[in-house]
């Protein structure tokens, strides 16, 4: 695996420390991509904390990024799946039911649907087997649901979609997991940003919230499997805002990720989640 991070920084504070010679200056900004462990990462930390002290910001973008063989994925018992870019408008705006009686009153998560998903079904991405709304909800294309259940995909439910006026669809099915056993674990890190992660008011007191977002690979406890091909973990990640809710990491097993792989679905990405 190799782990790198593209960083944009502020080209007047860069030119102050930053050699000439290293990044791509694009306007009034300054364009870096380098090895995580890159003794540079380190020292733009430094000075970004010294930013945010002061209640400014030097780096104007950032973004991990982890390549793996195909081998290495290949070998994986366990996967954590994002299905991107996100679509809107989200179920909650077209008119699906959710239940915020019972949810966390710091973080907001636990809120249960209680209604079926209603979509505006001419947004659903063309051309895709999976997507998902900004409010987490995912569906399938009819295509894909046939082959999970013919393979006996497990850890699933697939329930109806809906247009706004009730419709039911023929091309896509809702993607619901139950499950939600999965623990992530140490030495997981979740922060406001890779720079600066505290504080990181998304963080729940009560512990179902993580945080804003995951800055490293994702481990799951060992023990907490459940050996779905599909899983959830017990743990949300995100913010409470607006149509935003905190939302559980997405895991998929080595056996789903290839017949995913056979079947040429696309637009999601994977990283190996480590089992410790």
């Amino acid at each position: 695996m190799r782990e790198t991070i593209e960083i944009r920084l502020s080209t007047d504070k860069a030119q102050h420390f930053l050699p000439p010679d290293i990044g791509e200056d694009w306007d009034i900004t300054r364009r870096l991509e380098l090895n995580v462990d890159d003794p540079l990462v380190e020292t733009i930390r430094k000075h970004e904390e010294e930013e945010h002290r002061r209640g400014t910001t030097m780096v104007t973008f950032w973004q991990v990024r982890r390549r793996y063989s195909q081998r290495e994925l290949q070998s994986a018992e366990l996967l954590w799946m994002r299905v991107r870019p996100f679509f809107e408008p989200t179920g909650e705006e077209c008119g699906t039911l959710y239940d915020e009686s019972q949810a966390c009153t710091s973080c907001g998560a636990g809120t249960r649907q209680v209604s079926e998903l209603h979509l505006d079904l001419k947004r659903i991405p063309k051309g895709r087997d999976i997507a998902q709304t900004l409010g987490g909800e995912l569906v399938v294309s009819s295509r894909l649901a046939e082959v999970l259940r013919t393979h006996g995909i497990t850890g699933m439910e697939l329930r109806p979609v809906l247009g706004k006026q009730g419709e039911r669809s023929k091309a896509w099915h809702q993607l619901v997991i139950p499950s939600r056993a999965l623990q992530v674990a140490a030495p997981t890190r979740v922060g406001n940003t890779f720079f600066v992660p505290e504080p990181d008011t998304a963080r729940c007191p009560k512990g179902h919230t993580l945080g804003l977002r995951v800055l490293s690979e994702v481990y799951v406890s060992r023990a907490s499997l459940d050996r779905n091909d599909w899983s959830c973990t017990h743990q949300s990640v995100g913010l409470r805002q607006g149509l935003f809710r905190p939302q559980p990491l997405l895991l998929i097993s080595q056996r789903l990720y290839r017949l995913l792989w056979e079947m040429k679905v696309r637009r999601f990405d994977v990283e190996i989640a480590r089992l410790t």
